[in-house]
């Protein structure tokens, strides 16, 4: 597949680097294709690319002693999948295509000289890795709130955030969200998910469209101020 500078210039860690580096990049890369509940790689796996969504969703997931998938990033276009360096280029976790995905592969040590000769670059996915290293922060403080129902109301207000779009006195999260992917988002069962489910649509915080959740921001903004 053809790859086209601006698709590049998309891609947030390329933002304002050199044009010398976009070349490269167009040169050196590829474009492959990951299929709905496709496994892109898995944990302990030896890597040889770093990977960029350009169309669609994937997310990255770690199986705990349970053998049970907690969901811990949900990554849509034009941002980096994994680490640009890793420890002996292997994997931590495992990554899954949310939807049908595009994505853009460069080999390690192709994308490590091209760090090694752009400081834009560099510096762009020294950031991208501090700000995840914070959402991490954040989720590990969440973890200790045993109040299912606060921290659905957090991650739908995150959700919305990214997400939603405003209709009517509702905001809508554009995006379809199953209940077996929320529980593995939140780290709960799904009967424990539904019936907090059922609570917000009890009090009208909530409902469901086909697959698509509608919430009252503001009452979902109050109740997840008890797990931020």
């Amino acid at each position: 597949m053809k790859i086209e500078k601006d698709i590049i210039t998309d891609i947030k860690v390329f933002k304002n680097i050199n044009p010398s580096t976009i070349d490269e990049i167009v040169e050196k890369s590829d474009i492959i294709t990951l299929k709905k509940n496709e496994c892109l790689y898995k944990d302990r796996q030896v890597l040889e690319y770093v990977y960029f969504v350009l169309k669609g969703k994937v997310y990255i997931a770690k199986c705990n002693r349970l053998n049970e998938l907690k969901i811990i990033f949900l990554i849509n276009k034009f941002n980096t999948i994994n680490q640009p360096l890793m420890m002996n280029n292997t994997s931590a976790v495992e990554c899954w295509g949310y939807e049908d995905t595009e994505i853009l592969r460069i080999r390690f040590d192709v994308f490590d000289k091209l760090m090694s000769n752009d400081y834009i670059l560099a510096r762009n996915c020294m950031l991208y890795m501090e700000k995840r290293i914070r959402s991490l922060y954040r989720q590990l403080k969440n973890t200790s709130n045993t109040n299912i129902k606060e921290r659905l109301a957090s991650k739908l207000f995150k959700l919305s955030l990214e997400y939603g779009v405003k209709e009517n006195y509702m905001t809508k999260i554009d995006l379809k969200i199953t209940v077996t992917h929320l529980s593995k988002m939140l780290g709960c069962q799904r009967e424990t998910l539904s019936r907090a489910i059922k609570d917000l649509k009890d009090d009208n915080s909530i409902k469901i469209i086909n697959q698509k959740f509608y919430i009252d921001i503001q009452k979902i903004k109050k109740l997840s101020n008890g797990s931020n």
